[in-house]
Formats: structure tokens, C-alpha cells, sequence
């Protein structure tokens, strides 16, 4: 069993070059406060969005509830759902594209990435993504901790 209550699964954040924007806005906006400029407080904040924001999926276990969520820091907005009416838990390997070009060098990458759903009568909620055994490694403890059956479809 699951020690936890509430499982907490990140599934999006900004992508790396925002996140480093973000980074070199605070260090910009550190400069300006310590030059005594109100203008730094501004490049602060902003910075704190860029590195923090993130979405994703909290499951509280004994309620069998669900809550997508967009969040800063601690903060996290969204809806609790019910889950009395899910099917099971869904793992998919899938294929990922990234396409990369700086002036005129570019490269294509792919790779397979497993996905962990909620399936729903209506929709799938996706939760984690990641390697093969870690994402079938967090569905055995999640269906053992929700008492429901986990499907496997690691075929393209």
C-alpha cells in the first residue's frame, strides 16, 4: 500500500529555455534591487513564474478523489473530481518527435516515452510520463492503492 493520501504527479512545467530565462531575469532583477531600482522588483517576479509554474494531477486515495491543477509554489488551483467511475489505469508507449535547428544545423530527434493514464468513461487524464520502468513501477502502487486493474500497451 501507498503511505500517502494525496499522490501528487507533475505532469508539465515550461520548457527548459524559459526556465533559464526565468533564472536570468532574477539575476537581472537581484542587480537592479541591489542598485536601488523599484524596476528589479519587477524582473523578480517575473522570474518567479517563469521557474515555478507548473501543472498536474493530485489523487487523494481515501476519497477517491482527483484534482488537475495549475500551481506556483504551494498554491494550486483546480477542481476535485470523483473517481467512482474510473475503468482502470492506462500505461501507452508512445513515440516522441523533437525537432532542434540553430541557423542552419538542424536535427530530429525521436524517442519512446510511456505515458500513465486515468481512464475515465469520458476522457483519460494523463498523469506521469517518463522510462518504461518507472512509469509502470509508480501504475502497480497506484491501481494496488485505488483497487483497480492496470492495462499495459507497450506496442506502437
Amino acid at each position: 500500500m501507498i503511505e500517502k493520501a494525496k499522490l501528487n504527479f507533475v505532469t508539465e512545467r515550461l520548457p527548459l529555455n524559459f526556465i533559464i530565462l526565468g533564472y536570468a531575469l532574477m539575476a537581472i532583477g537581484v542587480w537592479r534591487v541591489v542598485v536601488v531600482d523599484w524596476r528589479g522588483a519587477l524582473f523578480l517576479i517575473f522570474s518567479v513564474f517563469l521557474i515555478f509554474l507548473k501543472s498536474g494531477v493530485i489523487i487523494d486515495v481515501e476519497r477517491k478523489l482527483f484534482k488537475k491543477y495549475f500551481g506556483i509554489f504551494f498554491i494550486k488551483s483546480g477542481k476535485w473530481e470523483s473517481l467512482s467511475q474510473l475503468n482502470g489505469l492506462l500505461v501507452v508507449k508512445t513515440r516522441e518527435t523533437r525537432a532542434m535547428s540553430v541557423l542552419s544545423i538542424s536535427r530530429t530527434e525521436t524517442s519512446d516515452l510511456f505515458k500513465l493514464y486515468l481512464s475515465l468513461p469520458d476522457r483519460q487524464v494523463e498523469l506521469f510520463s517518463g522510462d518504461e520502468e518507472v512509469v509502470l513501477q509508480k501504475a502497480e502502487k497506484l491501481a494496488t492503492s485505488l483497487l483497480t486493474t492496470l492495462v499495459v500497451h507497450t506496442e506502437l
